[in-house]
């Protein structure tokens, strides 16, 4: 990996969202009142679909013919990868990644891994010879290349939390053993239980240690029972509140000097805030939250939850990662 890359900072205060996230903007109104009108955001919902199936494929990324694989060997552990007594919170049922139920079916779920490998081909959308499991491989690099300096002691319980169908879950998993946490019992939690069967099916030599279904602000987890946790570009799928609540959860799950890492997009990056118009429309039909999350200032929440020596880190010119110690 060309660690030059990767540029590590001092957290500074919450920068202003994208104009075409905000709102308070003209092109951020024009945007808002074009997906008020429901029947457009319908066929923004149908055109966003099909362009990431149809540029997928173009990559090499067996879309379709994965999905129905995915759903046939996942389907027989829906019952298992399900804990009843867990209560879906409201905002979970929103419209996400132009599903009309949200994480809560099995498209979503069996689209998961190919949408994933489709996002770390667009960081690199240049490189046209880039294949998906190379693109993965250096976007998951990048992400706990930044999260290591940080990783003061031994790591022997970790949580992927959001961790839809275990690609991120397995890449750290994977990292762990490579340098020098081998024996890292790392466990995977979403309030997906299709995601989880998903998750299962793609864990076939069981190196994750559990799949816990649950919510990650009360993830009824011990308390002081982790050295590391994951958010996974889990907080843009947030509301604010809800965000918040994640992080005092983080807090009570880690032992003294645990680490903390939140993985998404920069609101600082050059390429995420000059998105043409058209595509960022595109985007905000299908991420109901993505203002919150742009105006979320996420460092001041690390801290008020009592996170200390908060590090923000360009893991790529698309996403940052925030680093922070359990005091």
């Amino acid at each position: 990996m060309n660690t030059s890359a990767i540029h590590s900072s001092p957290v500074i205060g919450a920068s202003t969202p994208p104009p075409w996230v905000d709102a308070r903007t003209p092109l951020g109104r024009l945007i808002a009142g074009v997906l008020a009108v429901e029947p457009v955001r319908q066929l923004l919902f149908l055109q966003a679909r099909r362009m990431m199936i149809r540029t997928a494929e173009g990559r090499g990324i067996p879309w379709r013919q994965r999905r129905e694989q995915l759903r046939q060997q996942a389907e027989p552990l829906l019952a298992s990868s399900t804990e009843a007594a867990v209560v879906v919170p409201p905002y979970y049922r929103a419209r996400f990644h132009a599903y009309a139920q949200g994480n809560l079916c099995w498209e979503a779920a069996c689209e998961a891994e190919q949408a994933t490998d489709s996002v770390a081909l667009r960081v690199w959308k240049e490189e046209k010879q880039l294949s998906p499991e190379a693109a993965q491989q250096r976007m998951r690099d990048g992400i706990y290349a930044a999260i290591e300096p940080s990783l003061s002691g031994p790591v022997r319980d970790v949580l992927d939390i959001g961790c839809s169908v275990g690609v991120g879950t397995l890449a750290l998993a994977d990292w762990l053993e490579q340098h020098g946490h081998s024996g890292a019992r790392v466990s995977g939690l979403d309030l997906s239980p299709q995601m989880l069967a998903v998750a299962r099916v793609r864990d076939a030599g069981g190196r994750v240690d559990a799949w816990h279904h649950g919510a990650a602000e009360a993830t009824g987890l011990p308390a002081a029972s982790l050295d590391l946790i994951t958010a996974q570009f889990l907080c843009h799928e947030l509301p604010g509140d809800a965000s918040r609540a994640v992080l005092r959860e983080a807090a009570r799950l880690l032992r003294p000097r645990g680490v903390l890492a939140l993985v998404d997009q920069d609101p600082e990056a050059a390429v995420i805030r000059a998105m043409p118009p058209a595509l960022a429309t595109l985007l905000k039909a299908t991420e109901p939250y993505l203002e919150d999350y742009f105006r979320l200032d996420l460092p001041a929440a690390l801290a008020e939850a009592g996170f200390t020596a908060i590090r923000r880190v360009a893991s790529d010119h698309r996403h940052r990662v925030l680093v922070a110690t359990r005091a």
